[in-house]
């Protein structure tokens, strides 16, 4: 299955003259949903270190505990490391139990979700680029979101060039990240790929999935693991720029983001999402 899924992304590497070379990378989040489906399909030119708030393992990985809001523990864990993967994010799965009220940006719960937001997306963001740059990791590879700018009015399509507009409080966390990723590139010199994440496919929970069929851009947001996957080891291996910021989603029909500027660091997507919700390879 591992080799089968990622067989897609290979024409990407000629692009990415380094993507065979040995690189370690620390994982930060690797235990999430996406950290544990894509950590699965690196090819062993990768040397994974895999970490998350909780210890554990994946398919007999072990996963060390960190608690990003902990810089010394971040810090420690950046050495001897050649790139940082962020993939910690701020979940409302243990938090919100009222969709449509937490939606309503009023309760208990949408004011703790925010805490629980600033905790992860603005202090674990920039204890990651801090110690990152204090331990000397050249390249971080930052996890952000298609809401950054999805706050934008109905646009028939959504490029990488847009002013970012957050479409809601966790999305102005996420942009705060990447301007973070701006500034530390700018100022200090490391490399800072920014992924801009549509929503992982296919979903295991058959409610979210369908509610995502509803909305504005619906499935058009779709990405699959392997595209995810794709995307990192091309954001870890790139010659490309030293700061940038890309949308990340397979190819549908009428899609609503233009993904040319993926080029830069050598990656297109190599699944198709149809309506159906089956995922077959770009032609």
């Amino acid at each position: 299955m591992r080799s089968a899924l990622f067989s897609l992304g290979l024409s990407n590497r000629s692009k990415n003259p380094t993507s065979f070379m040995s690189l370690k990378v620390l994982i930060i989040g690797a235990a999430g949903n996406i950290g544990s489906k894509i950590s699965l399909l690196f090819p062993e030119s990768f040397e994974l270190h895999l970490a998350d708030r909780h210890a554990g393992e994946i398919e007999g990985r072990p996963v060390k505990a960190l608690d990003i809001t902990d810089y010394d523990a971040v810090l420690a864990a950046m050495q001897g490391m050649d790139a940082v993967v962020n993939l910690a994010i701020a979940s409302s799965r243990e938090i919100v139990t009222d969709i449509p009220l937490f939606d309503s940006d009023q309760g208990e719960e949408y004011l703790r979700f925010n805490q629980v937001t600033i905790d992860v997306n603005v202090r674990g963001a920039y204890n990651i680029f801090e110690a990152a740059r204090a331990a000397g990791v050249k390249r971080v590879v930052y996890a952000s979101s298609l809401t950054v700018y999805l706050g934008q009015p109905a646009y028939p399509e959504f490029n990488d060039d847009l002013p970012p507009r957050p479409a809601n409080f966790y999305a102005v966390t996420k942009l705060f990240g990447e301007q973070l990723g701006e500034f530390f590139s700018r100022r200090h010199g490391l490399q800072t790929i920014c992924l801009r994440f549509g929503t992982p496919h296919p979903q295991p929970e058959v409610d979210k999935y369908e509610q995502w069929l509803k909305a504005p851009v619906g499935r058009r947001t779709f990405v699959t693991y392997a595209d995810l996957a794709r995307a990192v080891q091309c954001a870890l291996t790139t010659n490309g720029p030293s700061f940038g910021a890309y949308t990340i989603v397979s190819a549908t029909d009428n899609n609503a983001f233009d993904l040319s500027k993926g080029v830069e660091i050598g990656w297109q997507p190599g699944d198709y999402c149809h309506a159906d919700g089956s995922v077959t390879p770009v032609a």
